[in-house]
């Protein structure tokens, strides 16, 4: 009984502990994870324009090797969609952040 009770009630808790943290700040959120995340944004939004060499919005593994050579070498991993080139969201890693 005293198992079961504690099953119910990490399943219900669980779900909701996962949705309320991500490893990604918001953009506007206020303290020093809203400053990082803002630095890191900028940082990537500038490595990616740098990269793209033909302003196409999208990088090859050649343009992201000129700013980021593990990026490069695990290229595959970041094509979420296996396209031969990485847009934004593959780029940073997710879908939080706008350009």
């Amino acid at each position: 009984m005293r198992s079961t009770l504690l099953s119910v009630c990490l399943s219900t808790i669980l779900p909701m502990a996962a949705l309320a943290q991500t490893a990604v700040p918001d953009l506007d959120q206020q303290g020093r994870r809203g400053d990082i995340a803002r630095k890191v944004q900028e940082k990537a939004a500038r490595q990616f324009d740098q990269a793209d060499l033909d302003k196409d919005g999208r990088l090859t593994e050649q343009e992201v090797a000129t700013v980021s050579p593990f990026k490069a070498r695990a290229f595959a991993e970041f094509d979420k969609n296996g396209d031969g080139v990485l847009d934004w969201p593959e780029f940073v890693g997710h879908e939080r952040w706008g350009k």
